[in-house]
């Protein structure tokens, strides 16, 4: 699909969405309302999405009325034990978003799995824990933010504009922001808003944690079309926002480090060098040193910065700052 088709794929994903959520159905017109197009690209989304394979059906309600609706499931489904230890895996990586749409669909999802095909479920479930181990530290817990969520998607998806009180990292108290929410990122466990703040009039992220209330406005926005969130994410190396710059890097790196690095994939344009004494370079381009920082002292002694001299010079003075606090620790034992 091309950068073009961009808008009809955000419709047909909505669509999926509502018809979802709605298990008797919406008519046309009250789809049409709540999307705010004509009836006729309706009805034309809604054909497509059938003509490719989505089980969507129209039926008759009172007065004749026409509704649109997900068919039932289908019965009689087998699977693998292989494709069951996808899905739980797929369940145990979405436990830090307990509580969120984000888990409760594929944890409904499971549990009709469970009472149709298995009668010791839980014994089911204590073998594949048994096979499979996630581990989950310093995750952030969405379950007491389950309607913040909910409110989230809603803007993300009909493209509203949204007044939050947020407090950022070190501040005491929230301030307002009003933001055209783009996109939600996941990222080490947490969910970031993506989105364009009036105040700055720039691209700013924002950690879902820190929102301490949430209004979705009547003001709708547009994405711009050159706007593309992966394309704009990997410009850093995480999720901070990238600058209007960018940083060509070179890590070198010692010892099990070297051979560590090389199995991961870290970044797309990742690309390492081997030498012949062992060591490994890491190059790579972004847009923000930020997080690369606090990855490159992760590693310790087994890692140095050859590029930039700014990204040296942020690695040494963190160290030096980090090397006093523990002086500082001894001269008072």
């Amino acid at each position: 699909m091309s950068q073009h088709d961009s808008p009809r794929l955000r419709r047909l994903l909505r669509l999926i969405f509502r018809l979802s959520q709605t298990p008797l159905g919406l008519s046309l017109a009250e789809l049409a309302e709540v999307e705010g197009y004509t009836e006729r690209t309706c009805r034309r989304d809604l054909l497509l999405l059938r003509k490719i394979g989505l089980p969507l059906q129209e039926h008759s309600g009172e007065h004749n009325r026409k509704y649109w609706h997900i068919a039932p499931e289908v019965q009689n489904l087998k699977f693998s034990l292989f494709e069951l230890l996808s899905l739980y895996m797929g369940r145990r990586l979405l436990e830090p978003f307990a509580g969120t749409p984000f888990f409760e669909g594929i944890h409904a999802v499971f549990q009709r799995l469970e009472s149709q095909l298995f009668s010791g479920a839980a014994l089911f479930q204590a073998q594949l824990a048994e096979v499979f181990y996630l581990s989950t530290p310093g995750t952030s817990d969405y379950s007491a933010r389950a309607e913040l969520i909910d409110l989230l998607l809603q803007a993300v998806q009909q493209r509203r504009t949204l007044m939050m009180d947020y407090r950022k990292p070190g501040e005491s108290e929230a301030g307002q922001y009003r933001i055209q929410p783009w996109s939600l990122a996941a990222h080490h466990g947490s969910l970031y808003i993506v989105a364009w703040s009036e105040y700055a009039q720039d691209v700013r992220h924002f950690k879902v944690d820190r929102i301490e209330s949430l209004q979705i406005l009547h003001k709708k926005f547009q994405i711009p079309d050159s706007f593309s969130v992966q394309a704009w994410l990997e410009g850093s190396f995480g999720v901070f926002s990238p600058e209007n710059r960018s940083y060509h890097i070179e890590i070198e790196f010692f010892g099990t480090a070297a051979e560590s690095v090389r199995e991961s994939r870290w970044h797309p344009n990742q690309k390492f060098t081997c030498k012949p004494d062992g060591r490994t370079v890491m190059s790579l381009n972004l847009r923000s040193l930020y997080e690369i920082k606090s990855w490159v002292l992760s590693f310790g002694s087994q890692a140095r910065v050859l590029k930039p001299s700014l990204l040296v010079r942020m690695v040494r003075e963190e160290l030096q700052t980090t090397a006093k606090l523990y002086r500082r620790k001894n001269d008072t034992t």
